[in-house]
């Protein structure tokens, strides 16, 4: 299959956009998530990143160029054989949503090659980097209590000695399908980014990249019957806990055959067949309404667990502090994950609190809380196993804080200029995806071809979603009194 490359739309407030640079030639393989070119607007500079696998075919607009949004500006491929359009095969082209390109010849291939060579050692460095930070390489981890940072980045010691539990990786299949999950919400969510700015996603979206580890980490600890409560910033938490992507896609673009019948958009996902009920755009909503399904398995004695996320900014709202404290006084089977990012919304947790761990906060209603590396899977998983368990036998709430980033704004409509460029990358140094790949490889025996035909099931999974999405049809105009009432004769 062969794509037509678009520049997006960035936001620019001038009609033209100018490509500055070209990072890749023709016939370079391109992977999801690296910058391919670079672009001059009326705003800034930036980087026009991959979010699908393939390879530059065709580059059509040179550098120094001026275009708008919509432009064709290169072709790209799945494979460094296939047929461009024109060629005798008569090869179709789709317009797809694939954001990535070549570069101009401008650039002398000694530069180009010791710019390739510093890339290349900054990635060895940050890998290096990561393998001493997680220490997850088969031996033992321990989860230490909230020794972290609420400045940027959480430390590699994360606990308390006196409460220090050994940390073991999950074996064979369940790492794999752990990082493929993690893959999955990547993929998607930058598919939708590069979608949105096509205008092509009607709406906002508040997307997850950066905190995948938190989802897959927390859900991986969970059966099936138990369920989770979410936030605005639902489609990590979905896809952990094992929602099909087709219902959620046809869902963000409002369809009859969205998992909430296009009634709900992108925050108010539910899927209740995996046990992820209605998730909840009020701040800090859905943690009261946790604790009351935790009292109800308790009363019933069904020894299910509930889960609920929320941000930083809700560990300030009077739901909280209400939630944990009924939660702590009834012993509910309930464990209340703070996905810290350090930011709510544009406020940074500095300016809204004093302590440096939200973790410290259960100490006040009696019930254990942990700071924990939100950025390593196994990390969350082992943290997560243990409170579920906890949970499970009778013992009562925990509340764990995972420190993470979201490498987007809080919103699709916010640039993020209240952070660093510095801030974004030390985070990005240590994304739960890369850590992944290398995580799988040693532990799991997976070779670079073995990651790379996973990753590429899981962006035709995506697009296949997408499509599907937008080929669903509209919900009928009757769709509209339904569910609003409930059925004569059903007692409330």
């Amino acid at each position: 299959m062969t794509f037509q490359v678009v520049v997006p739309d960035l936001g620019a407030t001038g009609a033209e956009i100018t490509i500055s640079e070209w990072l890749v030639e023709p016939n370079d393989f391109v992977r999801a998530g690296s910058p391919v070119f670079t672009v001059t607007t009326d705003k800034a500079d930036m980087e026009v990143e991959a979010f699908r696998d393939g390879y530059i075919r065709e580059i059509l607009i040179a550098a120094g160029t001026a275009v708008t949004p919509g432009t064709v500006v290169a072709l790209m491929a799945d494979s460094p054989e296939r047929p461009l359009p024109g060629d005798s095969s008569g090869a179709t082209t789709e317009r797809g949503s694939s954001i990535a390109s070549s570069r101009s010849d401008s650039e002398p291939r000694p530069a180009r090659a010791e710019r390739i060579e510093s890339r290349s050692l900054q990635h060895e460095e940050r890998s290096a980097t990561q393998r001493v930070r997680s220490s997850v390489s088969g031996q033992i981890q321990e989860v230490h209590r909230g020794s972290t940072s609420s400045d940027s980045r959480p430390s590699s010691d994360l606990s308390d000695s006196s409460t220090a539990t050994s940390v073991h990786v999950p074996a064979g299949a369940a790492l794999v399908e752990m990082f493929r999950r993690m893959v999955l919400i990547r993929r998607f969510e930058d598919h939708l980014y590069s979608l949105f700015l096509q205008g092509l996603v009607t709406g906002t979206l508040h997307q997850y990249q950066g905190q995948e580890a938190v989802a897959v980490g927390v859900c991986s600890a969970l059966q099936n019957d138990d369920v989770i409560f979410s936030t605005h910033r639902p489609v990590g938490h979905f896809i952990a806990k094992g929602s099909s992507l087709r219902p959620i896609a046809a869902e963000l673009w409002g369809k009859a055959t969205g998992c909430a019948g296009g009634k709900g958009g992108q925050m108010h996902l539910v899927d209740v067949s995996v046990g992820a009920f209605p998730s909840n755009a009020i701040v800090g909503a859905n943690i009261p309404i946790a604790v009351g399904a935790a009292l109800g398995f308790k009363l019933a004695g069904v020894g299910r667990v509930a889960v609920s996320f929320f941000g930083d900014g809700a560990a300030n709202i009077g739901a909280f502090h209400e939630g944990i404290n009924l939660a702590a006084v009834k012993d509910a089977p309930v464990v209340f994950v703070c996905e810290n990012n350090l930011y709510a919304a544009s406020t940074h947790v500095s300016l809204s609190m004093r302590i440096s761990d939200i973790s410290e906060r259960a100490a006040g209603y009696g019930i254990p809380g942990f700071s924990v590396d939100g950025m390593d899977v196994v990390a969350v998983y082992e943290s997560a196993r243990q409170a579920v368990e906890c949970a499970r036998s009778g013992k009562g709430p925990t509340l764990l804080e995972y420190k993470t980033f979201r490498y987007a704004g809080h919103s699709r409509g916010d640039p993020g200029g209240y952070r660093t460029k510095d801030e974004v990358e030390r985070w990005r140094e240590r994304d739960p995806i890369s850590k992944g790949r290398e995580l799988v490889a040693r532990q799991c025996g997976l070779s670079e071809t073995d990651v790379e035909r996973l990753e590429r099931k899981c962006q035709e999974e995506v697009e296949d979603a997408i499509e599907f999405a937008r080929s669903s049809p509209d919900p009928a105009p009757e769709a509209g009194t339904e569910h609003v009432f409930a059925p004569s004769g059903v007692r409330q």
